[in-house]
């Protein structure tokens, strides 16, 4: 395995999930062992180090120095931002009740603020919105709170209207979805989820890993379930196409049978790395 098996995945994102997921009470770790964990992904122990620099530098990572060894540990900061993700991984795919309401958002964004509307749009999509128009996104759920979050944090009151509610019964619901999200991708990337680590299902086929291989295919489960969960905009199941809907329980099915045993051997193995004896 390499880093073409991570695609889109850099250094500078998988330091902070690694030492964020396997030690959350943030002790100082030796970069070498941060540098051979990322080695066996295929990634090379200078441009490793490069990445730990820029981390530094730009907050994510404190570090400090004993002896000749660099140590580094995560920024308080940080923590809050690894709890959202885990938290939304956590509740992938549980289907609760729906009440038929629909968020629709409305924006009016200047040129002048271009970079905002990228950032706008990237938060949107995370909350599971669709572009329906050129300035019309909707969601299939009430989401109202999180947009006006949104909106502030951004600074765009007055530049967007939020409107909640159901469609009119003239309505083409399956056109709706189609021309706001493509359906035909999620479900072939819930197909390739379920496929590519269906040998990893059975137990015994857990147990034959070397330490090695078990960090390795924990962080590409793990790398490939959060890039589903970050794309999908988790449409409720009465509106999902069969096929889709099929495929996404099992994809959160074959996550949940892999994953804690998975990461109790990377943990296991982080931790060894990391000269770290003491249970985190």
């Amino acid at each position: 395995m390499s880093v073409g098996e991570f695609p889109g995945a850099s250094i500078q994102s998988w330091v902070p999930f690694l030492l964020g997921t396997t030690l959350p009470t943030r002790p100082f770790v030796p970069g070498d062992g941060i540098i051979a964990l990322l080695e066996y992904a295929g990634y090379t122990a200078s441009s490793i180090r490069v990445a730990l620099s820029r981390l530094c530098a730009d907050g994510t990572l404190e570090c400090r120095r004993e002896g000749r060894k660099s140590k580094y540990r995560l920024a308080p900061q940080m923590i809050e931002t690894i709890v959202s993700v885990d938290r939304r991984v956590e509740q992938f795919g549980r289907e609760v009740s729906w009440n038929g309401r629909w968020t629709i958002v409305l924006a009016s964004i200047p040129d002048s603020l271009r970079s905002t509307r990228r950032n706008m749009k990237s938060r949107l999509g995370y909350l599971g919105f669709g572009r329906m128009r050129e300035t019309a996104w909707i969601a299939a759920r009430d989401c109202e709170s999180e947009v006006e979050d949104l909106i502030e944090n951004l600074g765009l009151d007055g530049m967007v209207d939020v409107f909640v509610g159901e469609p009119a019964g003239l309505s083409d619901i399956d056109e709706l979805l189609h021309r706001c999200w493509d359906l035909d991708a999620l479900t072939a990337g819930y197909n390739d989820f379920v496929v590519r680590f269906a040998p990893l299902v059975p137990t015994n086929a857990r147990d034959d890993l070397t330490a090695e291989e078990s960090v390795l295919r924990w962080m590409r489960l793990t790398h490939d379930y959060r890039e589903l969960v970050h794309r999908d905009p988790e449409l409720p199941p009465e509106v999902l196409p069969d096929a889709a809907r099929s495929l996404r329980h099992r994809v959160v099915e074959t996550y949940a049978t892999i994953h804690d045993d998975l990461f109790e051997r990377a943990q296991a193995h982080a931790r060894r790395m990391f000269e770290l004896d003491s249970a985190p």
